[in-house]
């Protein structure tokens, strides 16, 4: 299916994955997560999303961190527990990462239990969103919605994910309607980059790959604070940018507005508007940062496909196929 048919199907998509994963993760033991250091990794987008997995987990005390597939696989007894995501399960990095940890607990996330990943760790938890498209829209916002109700179990926590269909609906009809302003804007861009803070980081790294995969422009994600400290001042005119977040990014987004830097700000306050060459698509405010992380990204999806359009990509495959990156289900 097209890109843009997969943005458009999240809502049920997820709606799905949410019923799912409420009924599998009652049969899974999540005592040895409880304490001690959490490793969140995953390759790819499942790298950003482990990002916002990670975040989450700190928001509810517990000790969590993201860590590239690479260092977990080269460091020994660098966490107490892991919780490995990919979206097909087949990623090498991944699964490499999470044998070179026999004797600690891990938790797969992915959408086939026959999946490499599934059969290495010791618990498996489904994604459930059928299809995806490239780049991944449903995947990863399935990785962030099936996380959260693990994470809610874990955790002993309410988030409530049961209107949050309904706001991706809202906020993909919102997206929309700037889209057409956007897409002139950010037309002919030589570089974008996306910036956010915390959980925010994901989100920003998430629509990199989205604009580098389906755009083929060269883009960075950075931390919000860090991008203050230099590497905004490659930006002007030629450049674009997308800020998430609802502290310092508001400042961020008006200060590259005044340079005539093209700037998407996806952002919960009300305290901003579009102005010149900035344009502010409003997310509703939410207390999990797996679910913000979700109606975040949902701009940059349809961004994306805009940019993927102007540049007579749309649905284009990758140019570039690797032969080292995935296991068959065949193998270990």
């Amino acid at each position: 299916m097209s890109y843009r048919s997969m943005i458009h199907s999240q809502a049920a998509s997820i709606a799905r994955c949410l019923e799912t994963a409420q009924s599998e993760v009652a049969c899974l033991d999540l005592q040895p997560f409880a304490s001690g250091l959490i490793a969140v990794t995953g390759i790819g987008a499942s790298f950003a999303a482990s990002l916002v997995v990670a975040s989450e987990l700190v928001r509810h005390d517990r000790r969590a961190v993201a860590i590239r597939c690479f260092d977990l696989a080269e460091r020994k007894n660098l966490a107490d527990a892991i919780v490995a995501l990919s979206h097909r399960g087949r990623s090498i990095e991944v699964v490499d990462a999470v044998t070179a940890h026999p004797s600690i607990p891990v938790l797969g996330m992915t959408n086939d239990a026959k999946s490499p990943l599934a059969k290495a760790a010791g618990q498996h938890l489904r994604i459930f969103n059928e299809l995806d498209a490239t780049p991944s829209s449903t995947g990863y916002t399935a990785t962030l919605a099936t996380a959260g109700v693990m994470i809610d179990r874990l955790c002993q926590w309410a988030t409530g994910g049961g209107m949050l269909p309904q706001m991706v609906t809202e906020v993909l009809g919102r997206a929309a309607e700037k889209m057409p302003r956007l897409a002139e804007l950010f037309r002919d861009r030589r570089a974008i980059d996306c910036v956010g803070a915390g959980s925010s980081l994901g989100t920003a790294e998430g629509a990199v790959l989205l604009i580098r995969e389906a755009a083929r422009i060269p883009a960075a994600a950075s931390d919000t604070r860090h991008y203050l400290h230099g590497p905004m001042e490659a930006m002007d005119g030629r450049t674009g940018v997308v800020v998430f977040g609802d502290g310092r990014e508001l400042q961020l987004a008006e200060e590259l507005r005044h340079i005539g830097c093209p700037v998407l700000l996806v952002t919960a306050t009300a305290e901003i508007a579009d102005k010149g060459v900035l344009t502010v698509v409003r997310v509703p405010a939410q207390e999990s940062r797996l679910y913000r992380g979700i109606l975040d990204i949902l701009p940059a999806q349809l961004l994306a496909a805009e940019l993927s359009d102007a540049a007579g990509l749309t649905d284009s495959k990758f140019r570039y196929r690797q032969t080292d990156t995935k296991l068959t289900e065949a193998q270990p």
